[in-house]
């Protein structure tokens, strides 16, 4: 451990990061009951539970993980900015649930066979606008305290203005172009790049930890291949994932009942094992330092 870190420092950040390992559990507890007490069969997808008692704790979850992924830090350069950037994903996830058949949502507009609920839809633009106004102000805290630390590294440079141009895509998107459109796509176009992301980093800690001498629990090998394991699977779970859809809409081809419930259940195991494994990796180090 190093000197400059007091045991209060490291301990915090171990509890936070075991808190992100714990939210994914509660989620997919709250899941397993929920399966449990319906007895039949599977909804089509994680995020289609938004729209069961397994609601809050789908919301609150991923919005606690959306928190702790800008809240620790992460090595300094690119891996800081993309957990960064995926926190900054996750609660769009969360406020904006995927849409359900016309039947389902007691109608739909016209032309549009799948829909947000009419009666969800005010909550959402509550939920997307409140964001949309603290991300602002974190981004300009974040400003802030880079001026105030110094002069700003480029990597530095490089996060905040990625992060102000997701902000505004996102902004304009919701305030500038039919709403309909956003409620259709916004949480696909929020989760996807979130598990690209997570898996972005998998790939840099798989070369990191390769020229660290000595790490707890794994060698350094076997820590990078774990790493690689969880990259591959996240990429190639959601190109899978691309061409189903992709046949479906293109083809009369028909994936099975499920298999979006499925590909999100992996992703997000998955998640799981790479948060798991960084917090084994950096249990001495406390907030990880980019020379170690």
């Amino acid at each position: 451990m190093p000197e400059a870190l007091s045991l209060s420092t490291v301990r915090t950040y171990r509890y936070l990061r075991l808190s992100v390992v714990a939210l994914a559990l509660l989620l997919a507890t709250s899941l397993v009951l929920e399966v449990a007490r319906t007895g039949g069969p599977l909804l089509g997808s994680i995020s289609a539970y938004y729209y069961s008692p397994v609601r809050a704790v789908l919301v609150g979850s991923l919005v606690a993980i959306g928190l702790a992924l800008v809240a620790i830090a992460g090595r300094p350069g690119a891996e800081d900015t993309l957990l960064n950037l995926a926190g900054m994903l996750v609660p769009v996830v969360a406020f904006v649930p995927t849409p359900v058949a016309a039947d389902v949502a007691g109608g739909c507009p016209p032309g549009a066979g799948r829909c947000v609920p009419a009666n969800l839809v005010p909550a959402v633009e509550n939920n997307v606008a409140a964001l949309l106004v603290v991300g602002a102000v974190g981004i300009v805290a974040a400003g802030w305290m880079a001026l105030a630390d110094g002069r700003a590294s480029t990597a530095t440079r490089w996060g905040l203005t990625t992060a102000v141009v997701v902000w505004a895509a996102f902004g304009a998107w919701f305030l500038l172009w039919p709403r309909e459109g956003f409620l259709a796509a916004a949480h696909y176009a929020a989760a996807v790049p979130f598990f690209g992301l997570v898996a972005a980093v998998a790939v840099l800690d798989a070369v990191r930890v390769r020229r660290r001498a000595r790490v707890r629990v794994l060698s350094p090998r076997q820590f990078s291949g774990a790493y690689a394991v969880v990259a591959v699977g996240m990429v190639g779970t959601i190109a899978v994932a691309g061409a189903v859809a992709g046949a479906e809409a293109l083809t009369s081809f028909v994936a099975v009942d499920g298999w979006v419930f499925v590909v999100e259940a992996v992703l997000l195991v998955l998640f799981t094992v790479f948060w798991a494994l960084q917090t084994a990796e950096n249990w001495e180090d406390g907030v990880p330092d980019p020379v170690r």
